[in-house]
């Protein structure tokens, strides 16, 4: 337990400082609006096949290197000996998605010039669907990071990597309780705007 604990936590940090240099890189134009990034034709299918996945947000050049980035840290255990085994990898991809997520929620927890207050379709053009509060996106995300061991667990008859993912939910969403209550309460960012 205390390994998932480790993990966790550092798949944590690392998706708060993310957030928080796009927030710095970013500032109030979500998205990439305004950044001078790589904007490829629409008419090429595999922008149009990205932004079908993505729920219609655009393709750039800076998201392309941010998610593969991304990527290639979480692969990095492997480059320093973790054992390549169909269950680390998929653990790893279910990761993956999860930090996703998460680290786009952040991004909304530690900004602002998007405090949750204004966490809403009508603020945040960029996520184009919701559902209950949520992007819908997010609710893909987790579900696919759980659907990937379903193959594995089937072939195992075992509930044991749920278990795993279960629990991972579960911390991720009481440290980002605890960021929400940090950024409300000690950084006061929901005030933000009247500060100026």
């Amino acid at each position: 337990m205390m390994q998932i604990i480790l993990t966790n936590l550092y798949i944590f940090i690392l998706a708060t400082l993310l957030a928080i240099l796009e927030i710095q890189i970013e500032g109030q134009h979500g998205w990439a609006k305004n950044l001078p990034a790589w904007r490829p034709s629409r008419e090429k299918w595999y922008v149009r096949a990205y932004e079908k996945f993505m729920s219609g947000r655009e393709f750039t050049g800076y998201h392309l290197v941010m998610f593969t980035l991304v990527l290639v840290i979480f692969h990095l255990p492997y480059v320093f000996g973790l054992t390549v085994s169909l269950e680390h990898w998929l653990k790893t991809i279910s990761f993956f998605f999860i930090f996703i997520v998460l680290w786009d929620f952040l991004w909304f927890v530690f900004n602002p010039h998007y405090p949750l207050q204004k966490f809403k379709g009508e603020h945040v053009w960029w996520h184009k669907k919701w559902l209950a509060g949520l992007p819908v996106d997010y609710y893909g995300g987790l579900i696919l990071s759980g659907l990937i061991f379903l193959p594995i667990s089937l072939s195992r008859q075992t509930a044991e990597f749920f278990g795993w993912w279960l629990v991972n939910i579960l911390l991720f969403g009481v440290l980002t309780l605890l960021s929400i209550l940090f950024t409300r309460w000690v950084l006061d960012i929901d005030s933000w705007q009247a500060k100026k």
